[in-house]
């Protein structure tokens, strides 16, 4: 199997963990995918909304600006990063990332 294939069966699985609110194995999963294809921003903002999903706000604000380096023309990283500000707390500059 190539990393390709490798990769994509670990999204898979990340996005059907993560459809039946099983969190914490989604954020496995997408943690193994990142390893083998850190340039993926995808993956960043799975494990992203995984991480919101638990209340883990840092974490998703953190995975949410990496969506954003790899991928600054993609409004989801900025919907992430919005949704884990708001989490914090921290509603200006949650307003800011969602416009």
């Amino acid at each position: 199997m190539t990393t390709d294939q490798q990769v994509e069966q670990l999204k898979a699985a990340g996005n059907a963990a993560f459809s039946v609110k099983q969190y914490d194995e989604a954020i496995a999963l997408f943690t193994q995918a990142i390893a083998l294809d850190a340039s993926n921003a995808v993956f960043f903002s799975n494990r992203s909304a995984a991480y919101a999903s638990l209340s883990r706000w840092q974490e998703a604000l953190n995975d949410a600006e990496r969506c954003i380096e790899l991928r600054p023309d993609w409004s989801k990283g900025y919907g992430r990063k919005g949704a884990a500000l708001q989490g914090m707390q921290r509603h200006r500059e949650a307003l800011e990332a969602y416009e």
